[in-house]
């Protein structure tokens, strides 16, 4: 009898604050998807602009002689998330003091959550192992008072499993891989190779510098297959971000708490934010988004009985919804409708580079790849 078999390899279990969690895969059978929740406590007083998906700074998933099947930072599987899911699984995000922070990652081996026409067989890896590497000072050194408290974190992990699956078999997985990651000059072309073993699912573009423009780090992408006899997109950032709007559902991120005074600025996670929202949570209080510039949403906070700005940092609620979770871009081939013909079948091309025109310094800059692979 078949059912879906949810294999917690990690309750909530205390972990390091800083080290390289490995937990094995199945011997056999297959693998759909796997959940991945960290968590960690805030120091007494506060803990400003520090996130875990940047303390969380690499998942991967690999076999024997450096077979990899995943490799991504935290943020770049959550934008991932993101484009599969068409929305943001749930978090906990807040700068209180003493209070917990949870974020969550899904590791899809399919193209969305408990895909079972696409599914990784672990009978086909060998000592195949989920990696986690996450260091809680990767932003600001551990504080039991202004930063993640000096103290150990907390892991859950969880494996979707179709146990006895009589289905058709797996017709592949999906390999999801940074391809190539650098800080953005004033200007010039830099190159990524794509690879060309298997026929390409999408590519995701992340430009990141906070309240800058992304499609001001890169103005133009030119997909450029066999010197110049396929090219898939030649165009600006803006136009693919355009696109996406088409493509893609709004996102909608919330989160718990930020520490504000009337006029502070603070980060929403997504680089084209279309609806701020800010929430006062002690009484007496008028909140407001001032203004939002490129992620960065301006609060107004004032004390209605007074009436006066607020000049002492208090805890309000920032939300909103948008495009571009953690400025993150796709060049899908995927969609609107799964077609295995049109994806981009890279394995037939004998070069293929991505042509990254670069228009101001200092951005932090990656692009991953995903690929469908069959197993044999």
């Amino acid at each position: 009898m078949g059912y879906w078999m949810w294999d917690a390899k990690r309750k909530s279990a205390s972990v390091s604050k800083k080290m390289t969690e490995r937990i094995d895969l199945p011997e056999t059978g297959f693998l759909s998807s796997i959940y991945v929740v960290f968590a960690a406590e805030n120091g007494s007083s506060y803990n400003e602009d520090n996130h875990l998906h940047d303390c969380v700074t690499k998942i991967e998933v690999v076999g024997a002689g450096g077979e990899t099947l995943k490799s991504l930072t935290g943020v770049q599987g959550q934008g991932l998330n993101w484009f599969d899911k068409s929305d943001i699984s749930r978090m906990q995000v807040t700068e209180g003091g003493a209070e917990w922070q949870a974020e969550r990652w899904m590791i899809n081996f399919g193209r969305y959550w408990k895909d079972t026409e696409y599914m990784l067989d672990c009978g086909k890896v060998i000592d195949g192992q989920l990696k986690i590497t996450w260091d809680l000072s990767a932003v600001r050194a551990v504080s039991d008072t202004t930063a993640f408290k000096d103290a150990n974190a907390e892991l859950g992990v969880v494996y979707a499993i179709p146990h006895d699956f009589a289905g058709p078999a797996p017709k592949g997985y999906i390999k999801s891989t940074e391809t190539k990651s650098w800080t953005s000059e004033a200007s010039g072309i830099n190159y990524v190779k794509i690879p060309r073993n298997n026929p390409i699912r999408r590519i995701m573009v992340r430009c990141y510098e906070s309240g800058v423009a992304p499609t001001s780090g890169i103005t133009n992408l030119k997909l450029n297959g066999d010197s110049g006899k396929v090219v898939p997109w030649d165009n600006d950032l803006g136009a693919l971000v355009s696109m996406n709007m088409f493509h893609y559902p709004v996102a909608r991120y919330y989160i718990n708490g930020v520490r504000v005074v009337n006029g502070d600025t603070k980060e929403i996670h997504l680089g084209w934010c279309r609806e701020p929202q800010v929430q006062p949570i002690t009484a007496d209080r008028q909140a407001w988004p001032s203004a939002e510039t490129h992620g960065k949403v301006t609060i107004g906070l004032y004390d209605t009985a007074t009436p006066t700005a607020i000049s002492s940092e208090e805890l309000v609620r920032l939300s909103g919804s948008g495009w571009g979770f953690h400025n993150c871009v796709m060049l899908p081939f995927d969609i609107p409708k799964w077609n295995e013909e049109l994806l981009l079948q890279a394995q037939a091309l004998g070069s293929l580079d991505l042509e990254v025109t670069q228009g101001n310094a200092g951005a932090a800059v990656s692009f991953v790849t995903e690929e469908v692979v069959k197993q044999s």
